[in-house]
């Protein structure tokens, strides 16, 4: 056996926290970054739950979402199943605690949340890497939430005036220790798959 396999697998993994305003290209990343680093890292995206019904484009079951129902989400949250949950969005989500056993594991975890996600998993979990996805202006997320023409212009306008409110937060109190520019995708992808390698030693 290679030992610095081993010794890799075997140490504490790392858990990251990414959080952007809408349109702002934050999955996109994460999954292409996860696709490129494949099975030479043990670094997977977790899927979080949500109540919300599946949208257009992102509604693969264990895929984009575990999809349940009220009762079932509120069952978990009555047994201390989630690290972090939400309803402030109309519908439940949450992230499972079990990610905290396999980041122990050595197994390496990322996580995509808003603000208030981050810093509950935070005060969970002090260790927590946090990466901030961020565009050039505003109009560059209304262009990107036109073109994926999942949403309705009133849901659009509620999107945007959402991200001016994060983006004024994020300048106001930075809370985030990484930022990634997704201006370009293909220097995004490149930015963020460097910063987790070396946040990873890899």
């Amino acid at each position: 056996m290679d030992d610095s396999l081993y010794i890799k697998k075997s140490t504490q993994g790392r858990l990251f926290v990414v959080s952007a305003p809408s349109g702002a290209g934050k999955t996109t990343l994460v999954n292409e970054v996860v696709r490129r680093m494949g099975d030479s890292c043990p670094l997977e995206r977790v899927v979080t739950y949500t109540t919300k019904p599946a949208r257009s484009g992102e509604g693969r079951q264990g895929i984009d979402y575990h999809f349940i129902t009220n009762e079932e989400f509120e069952a978990k949250i009555a047994g201390n199943f989630f690290l972090e949950w939400s309803g402030a969005y109309g519908h439940y989500y949450g992230s499972p605690r079990h990610v905290l056993d396999e980041v122990a594991q050595g197994l390496s975890r990322i996580l995509i949340l808003d603000r208030a996600g981050a810093r509950q998993v935070k005060e969970a979990y002090a260790q927590a890497v946090l990466i901030w996805i961020y565009t050039k202006d505003i109009e560059v997320l209304r262009a990107r939430l036109l073109g994926r023409g999942t949403d309705s212009a009133e849901q659009i306008v509620r999107r945007l005036a959402l991200a001016c409110e994060e983006i004024q937060q994020e300048q106001r109190a930075p809370f985030y220790e990484h930022y990634v520019l997704n201006d370009s995708i293909g220097s995004a992808i490149s930015d963020f798959e460097v910063l987790i390698k070396k946040a990873l030693n890899w």
